[in-house]
């Protein structure tokens, strides 16, 4: 297959992954805020009526499982194009590198908020890494 093809379809696949993580954690979110103020005002797409079989607490308690499962998908997606365009491990380590560092900025920050007593501005704060 031609390389610039393999180039567009590595793209294709990174756009295809944010589209159906945002598209996922809308309808997550949508369907958490219907359960909590028991309303249907926040629509979400099409997953809605799967996720709204589940408890509030089972879905809240998924997203902090989803989000990693994304993180991974990402940071791997991205080292096998780093890998096909340089054909080199020192830029997937750098990569690799990247992520690590902002996972502990984001795990600082959480356990910040936690400790002083305020794990919502911890949280929010985490969540810019």
């Amino acid at each position: 297959m031609n390389r610039k093809i393999k180039i567009a379809l590595f793209i294709i696949v990174l756009i295809f992954l944010g589209f159906l993580r945002e598209n996922l954690f809308f309808t997550i979110n949508a369907v958490l805020y219907n359960k909590y103020f028991s309303s249907t005002d926040h629509l979400g797409y099409a997953l809605e009526p799967f996720i709204a079989l589940f408890s509030y607490n089972t879905i809240y308690i998924a997203k902090w499982f989803i989000t990693p499962f994304f993180a991974f998908v990402y940071w791997f997606t991205q080292k096998q194009f780093l890998l096909f365009i340089f054909h080199e491990k020192k830029t997937t380590i750098w990569l690799s590198m990247l992520y690590l560092s902002l996972f502990l900025l984001a795990g600082i920050f959480f356990v910040a908020g936690w400790a002083f007593g305020n794990i919502t501005a911890g949280y929010t704060f985490s969540r810019l890494f």
